[in-house]
């Protein structure tokens, strides 16, 4: 791509782009302990508008799916209203704006979830550094493995959040599977230790990340 052909429109299906230029989802960590979209927050991503396309910063499916002080969230009414101001303000600039849906799974902590276990694919702990906590910074626990009914609930979230973003006004969604977080966990064979339909096989692992698609 020249350096011309950058600031060219494009149009990818019902999409329009301005121009080629994609601001990647960068976690802020603005939202407060209420994870609703603020003006801060919207000051920030009207100020990125002249990009061709606007991808929001990883936004939590759920409570279950917290993993990250102060990340938004997409799961109350109070959240979708806080990203449709969000999106107000981006629409007049002709920039399309997408969601990033996100759950940390084991990239958490019980002090994010009142003393109960984060949640993977199997009970394999993340290694590595610390995590930082709404009590401090904590090690990593060993999580608990989902149960196949909450992996049909956790697509359901995933699901209810894309019909969230859509009421907040966003263009699109992009769904977070990478960087280990929780379908990254299920991606992963050594993450994944389960003997069901959701683990052994390369096809078994996908599985997850396709009932979300």
């Amino acid at each position: 791509m020249t350096a011309t052909s950058l600031f060219e429109p494009l149009s990818m299906g019902n999409l329009h782009v301005k121009n080629r230029i994609a601001m990647a989802p960068m976690t802020r960590g603005r939202a407060g302990k209420e994870r609703i979209p603020n003006e801060l927050m919207t000051d920030y991503y009207y100020q990125r508008s002249s990009a061709g396309l606007l991808i929001t910063e990883a936004t939590v499916i759920s409570k279950q799916g917290i993993g990250w002080i102060d990340s938004p969230g997409i799961y109350t009414d109070e959240m979708v209203e806080g990203w449709r101001k969000v999106t107000d303000k981006v629409k007049p600039t002709g920039t399309p704006i997408f969601l990033q849906l996100w759950h940390c799974g084991r990239a958490s902590h019980s002090d994010f979830h009142n003393g109960e276990l984060p949640v993977s694919a199997s009970a394999v702990r993340l290694e590595g550094d610390q995590i930082h906590t709404p009590l401090g910074k904590k090690p990593y626990e060993t999580p608990r493995a989902l149960s196949v009914d909450e992996i049909k609930a956790t697509v359901h979230d995933y699901r209810t959040a894309a019909m969230n973003a859509k009421a907040a006004g966003f263009s699109g969604v992009e769904v977070h599977g990478a960087n280990g977080y929780l379908i990254n966990q299920f991606l992963d064979s050594k993450t994944n230790l389960r003997q069901d339909e959701y683990g052994g096989s390369l096809e078994n692992r996908f599985r997850f990340f396709r009932e979300v698609l």
